[in-house]
């Protein structure tokens, strides 16, 4: 018996487990709040319900490219942690930070200034636009305060601090929850601001989230306490690694949230019942994609010390573990997601039997294919990247992406207009994630995707 506990090595689990809860529990915070915001939002109408997907699509992409930034600097982040290099662990912040506050700022004018040309590309009923306008415009100032938020996160979570984005979000989630009940329908005297009131609680909940992060930054010891001169200083070679490493990260998630909102232009041409429940379903599955966020990033951590310290056999025999954990997560859950997929349909006021139905039937095949559609996602996100192999990633996320998936959305979207919404869904994700798959797990045992970006030997020690 003892030596069978040895094989499944229990200090392995124990540390992925530390690592994943959190970042898994801060997440469900964080999909728990959209999905109160949607059941809110759901009990206003159809109209308002799809016009809250519609705007979501651009703070989505604005997410999807923070993420990039984030993800990008997080390879390079965990790494030189491992290799306890704490001068460009802090400069690997310090230009993240950089990048995503000049893109959030220009990402506010846009949506502050020109909604209803935007929200044209992918809807053209004038109440829809009218409604989703006045949502982007009043969530427009919390963008500056979500990107800050989004990169605080993912790089204290790279050096091993997996407790202070979960305090924060959570914290920010109760902000923005009791603010909805205020502001939608104007209880305690508050202005009744409808779908406008969600967009101002959500903002509001971004500011706080960054206030605590900023204030527990200044106030505890951390490896991010530090002038800002060291944080921004940068010199040739470094930034030269820098966007060596990081840019075919935010190229792979700028160039999937450009295609996934092509997705979103061939759905929400369906009509807005199948719209309005398709929503609904993409705010539910994120309830249970929200684990294998936590598995991704805690092979990302793992993964990424590792190699950067220099031990490639450890980072391959972890990537391992994680890559055999992902499928069986995978069953486990999507078994739980078809089960309960009903009861948890009926707690929301939906305006239409038909909508409910379109949400239900998206959740049964998306419970079936969930083992197989986060095989890649953890290969790509947790594993290559960790790895520093980011170029590989970004190829074969946009090959299943834009040479399989959105072909065959658009031909059975546009073409075939077949009778039941879901069979959208099915094309979409057999089409982009078989071959994709495939691809990644033949990479993954090439190893070539191994490539250390810090030289212990040459890294100063952390003694600070």
């Amino acid at each position: 018996m003892r030596s069978l506990f040895r094989k499944i090595d229990l200090s392995f689990y124990r540390e992925a487990l530390a690592l994943a809860l959190p970042i898994a529990f801060q997440n469900l915070l964080t999909s728990c709040a959209t999905l109160i915001d949607t059941a809110m939002v759901v009990g206003l109408g159809n109209a308002e319900t799809s016009a809250m997907g519609v705007a979501a699509r651009f703070t989505f992409l604005l997410n999807i490219v923070c993420f990039g930034i984030s993800s990008g600097c997080a390879a390079l982040l965990s790494q030189y942690w491992g290799a306890k290099d704490l001068e460009n662990t802090r400069r690997s912040l310090g230009f993240a930070l950089m990048v995503a506050m000049i893109f959030g700022l220009v990402y506010m004018g846009a949506m502050a200034l020109f909604p209803e040309q935007l929200l044209r590309i992918f809807n053209d009923d004038p109440l829809i636009i009218s409604l989703a306008a006045g949502y982007m415009r009043m969530f427009a100032p919390g963008i500056p305060f979500l990107v800050f938020s989004q990169i605080l996160c993912v790089a204290l979570r790279a050096v091993q601090n997996v407790r202070l984005p979960l305090i924060s979000s959570a914290v920010s989630v109760v902000v923005n929850t009791s603010l909805n009940y205020c502001f939608i329908n104007g209880h305690f005297g508050f202005p009744r601001l409808e779908l406008r009131g969600a967009a101002l609680a959500s903002a509001i909940g971004c500011a706080v989230q960054t206030l605590i992060i900023l204030i527990a930054l200044v106030v505890t010891k951390n490896p991010f306490r530090t002038s800002l001169g060291k944080l921004f200083r940068f010199d040739r070679p470094f930034c030269r690694k820098y966007i060596k490493v990081a840019s075919p990260v935010l190229l792979n998630e700028t160039m999937w949230g450009i295609g996934t909102n092509i997705y979103a232009m061939v759905l929400a041409r369906q009509g807005t019942e199948n719209h309005a429940g398709y929503t609904l379903y993409e705010n539910m599955q994120q309830l249970f994609f929200v684990f294998f966020v936590g598995i991704c990033g805690a092979c990302s951590i793992m993964v990424g010390m590792r190699i950067g310290r220099g031990d490639h056999e450890g980072g391959y025999r972890a990537a391992k573990r994680f890559a055999v954990m992902t499928p069986i997560m995978g069953v486990i859950l999507g078994t739980i997601l078809i089960l309960v997929r009903n009861p948890l349909l009926s707690l929301f006021p939906v305006e239409t039997d038909a909508a409910r139905t379109v949400a239900s039937q998206c959740l049964l095949f998306y419970g079936f294919w969930i083992a197989i559609r986060m095989i890649p996602y953890t290969m790509i996100c947790g594993i290559f990247r960790a790895g520093g192999d980011t170029k590989a990633g970004c190829i074969l996320d946009l090959l299943g992406l834009y040479g399989f998936g959105i072909p065959a959305v658009l031909i059975v979207g546009l073409l075939v207009k077949p009778t039941l919404f879901v069979w959208l869904i099915v094309a979409m994700f057999v089409g982009e994630d078989t071959i994709k798959g495939i691809l990644c797990v033949l990479h993954f045992r090439s190893r070539r995707w191994i490539k250390q970006l810090t030289k212990k030997e040459d890294a100063p020690q952390i003694n600070e």
